[in-house]
């Protein structure tokens, strides 16, 4: 049997294992949304909620998202940094790709055996939640076995990697790839095998150096959730010693997954897939081109105007950019819009849907800094509706300028602009349900994601779009997002217990604050760096990498952390669309494939321009962004 013949087969099965576990997981998201909404039905009207509704939720986080993190793996949707590898020979790709693939394997075979162990010793311990008694271990093997498919997955990328090593290459040349890819594993576990024997560097020094190899292997295009698990658990052992890193292995995946706070993250993802069923995205397009559609550029404006508005049910750039690229750049290609400006109103306008709440991002701000969700979910609705501003303003001046960019579109009357509102009141009761019973603390942000996903499974449902495949593909498309996003939480997390050790973190912030500049320009510094790493890795990575390191160090400068949260935000849109990633840039790529990429790009400079003057007003006017904090009891 041939190795392409292998790999097929074991692809296949670890694909047909995960869709079988992820079943299981996507219809606990269900329970949990009907299950979240019920409970706020029941406390807010008839003042009985019900018992114990915080650890089950908790609970049914683990198994939702042990399945989903190994449906994401055996479909290769885990996010690394493409950067440096495909620049290199198939067979350096392959060796590159091989050792960290290995490099992952070690991680969630590590994740797997704690799990099974310290299961084992939850029940003989009988340990079990307080309300309704429900064991514990169960869920250590849950977590268990998502990561051994994992593995699986990850053994099937291995049998894809290694003919390419050995084809048509010398003995020499493929026997002395493998011995660099053992001698690099050796050496980067020495903190394991070389415990007691190796020197230890002091714990400043330490945290730098893991920093250093995290970017390595950042560049080297391992999966970014992996790579910061697998540093943040050598550094552990190297740090203290070998007991502390099996501790992390054995605790940190459940305590994350289990986490009422990021329970939030599928349930908004899936309230952003139930809003695209349903037809919103096109309806939002059309309302907007009633609207704006007569002005120079008014097709673009109105993409932009409808990326904002599918911003308040989605949270994610990707899908915002993807959804009303699909809508828009038909509609402005019959204009005969200038291609440089359809797709940079549509890449960038995409960007509004990470800002805009809910937004994915400032959740997982929210939980790294232990700040309100809520605040930072009315903090950043002002700055949202602003930056839609900026690019509309932005593409007036583009077409007014030069009429050829952006012909004006038919023009509509009073009556049909009024009429054609009828079709956005969807978005309108979900942002207000969502946004408005945070504000006025009917619900936490947990319940409000909850409460809006249930919300519009009835609106698709209601307009006859969700049909059952439609349903079943929004639950797969949360299944992906989601693991991916919590694979790099877990990862993030386990860094920043060997970050928080080594105290490099308050070591930096210390340095830095005492340093005789103002703190606008360590402000500015900092910024910079979010800049460069916004525009060669994802912005949640940035984000879970970068603030444990920085939060500190603005917190000593007395800045306010909801405002700088936004700030960040801001800073991973532009990132968004920044070359050489830009990923945004290569979802409309795909969608406009006669478009060259350097039109794409060169469409999204003014943009670019309009975003650093509106970061540059946020920081000069930081009421902007905490007035309706200000407001929030």
């Amino acid at each position: 049997m041939t190795f392409d013949r292998t790999s097929q087969l074991v692809e296949n099965a670890v694909k047909l294992t995960a869709a079988l576990v992820n079943t299981a997981g996507v219809a606990v998201l269900v329970v949990m949304m009907l299950f979240t909404t019920s409970d706020v039905c029941l406390r807010y009207f008839f003042n009985s909620p019900i018992l114990g509704g915080y650890e089950l939720t908790q609970l049914l986080m683990v198994i939702f998202v042990s399945f989903a993190l190994a449906y994401t793996a055996a479909h290769k949707g885990h996010v690394s940094v493409e950067l440096v590898v495909p620049r290199l020979r198939e067979r350096a790709q392959a060796v590159v790709n091989s050792l960290t693939t290995l490099l992952s394997f070690e991680i969630f075979l590590m994740i797997a055996w704690r799990n099974i162990v310290y299961g084992g010793q939850m029940a003989l311990a009988q340990q079990a939640s307080a309300t309704w008694q429900i064991p514990f271990y169960p869920f250590y093997y849950v977590v268990a076995a998502g990561s051994i498919i994992i593995c699986f997955a990850l053994l099937s990328n291995l049998i894809e990697y290694l003919p390419k090593i050995v084809s048509g290459a010398r003995p020499a040349t493929w026997l002395g790839s493998l011995v660099l890819i053992i001698v690099v594993i050796a050496v980067l576990n020495l903190p394991i095998w070389g415990a007691g024997y190796i020197w230890k560097a002091s714990p400043l020094i330490s945290g730098l150096i893991g920093v250093i190899v995290l970017l390595i292997f950042l560049f080297a295009g391992m999966s970014v959730g992996s790579v910061m698990t697998l540093i943040g658990f050598l550094g552990m052992v190297y740090v203290n010693n070998l007991s502390a890193g099996y501790s992390i292995m054995a605790s940190t995946p459940l305590s994350t997954f289990a986490s009422y706070d990021n329970s939030v993250i599928p349930l908004f993802v899936l309230m952003g897939a139930f809003c695209f069923q349903a037809g919103l995205s096109q309806a939002l397009f059309f309302t907007a081109y009633k609207w704006l559609g007569h002005l120079p550029g008014g097709l673009a404006m109105a993409s932009v105007a409808a990326c904002a508005g599918f911003a308040a049910v989605s949270g994610s750039s990707v899908a915002t950019a993807s959804t009303m690229g699909t809508v828009a750049l038909p509609e402005m290609k019959k204009y005969n819009y200038a291609p440089s400006l359809a797709t940079g109103a549509v890449a960038a306008g995409g960007t509004i849907g990470i800002l805009i709440p809910p937004s994915i991002p400032l959740v997982i701000y929210g939980v790294i800094t232990e700040q309100s969700i809520g605040k930072l979910f009315l903090a950043a609705f002002i700055p949202g509706i602003l930056e839609a501003v900026f690019y509309i303003v932005t593409i007036y001046i583009m077409c007014k300028t030069n009429p050829s960019l952006g012909p004006p579109g038919q023009t509509t009357t009073i009556k049909e602009k009024v009429v054609s509102l009828k079709d956005t009141w969807g978005v309108v009761i979900l942002f207000v349900i969502v946004i408005g019973g945070i504000y006025f603390g009917v619900f936490t942000p947990t319940e409000a994601a909850g409460v809006g996903a249930f919300g519009a499974f009835l609106f698709a449902l209601a307009k006859g779009k969700l049909k059952w495949s439609n349903f079943v593909a929004s639950l797969k498309e949360t299944s992906l997002t989601a693991g991916m996003a919590l694979l790099i939480l877990l990862g993030g997390v386990v860094f920043g217990y060997f970050i928080a050790v080594t105290r490099f973190a308050f070591d930096l912030a210390t340095i830095v604050s005492n340093l005789q500049v103002s703190s606008y320009v360590i402000l500015a510094a900092i910024l910079l760096v979010y800049l460069f790493l916004g525009a060669i890795m994802s912005g949640l990575a940035m984000i879970i990498i970068t603030v444990p390191i920085f939060f500190p160090v603005i917190t000593a400068l007395g800045f306010n952390p909801i405002w700088f949260g936004i700030i960040i935000v801001r800073l991973v849109e532009i990132g968004q669309i920044t070359p050489p990633v830009g990923i945004n840039v290569f979802v409309i790529k795909g969608i406009a494939k006669d478009v060259p990429l350097f039109t794409i790009f060169k469409g999204i400079v003014p943009f670019l321009i309009a975003d650093i003057l509106h970061v540059a007003m946020l920081i000069a006017i930081p009421q902007i962004t905490l007035f309706l904090p200000s407001l929030m009891q």
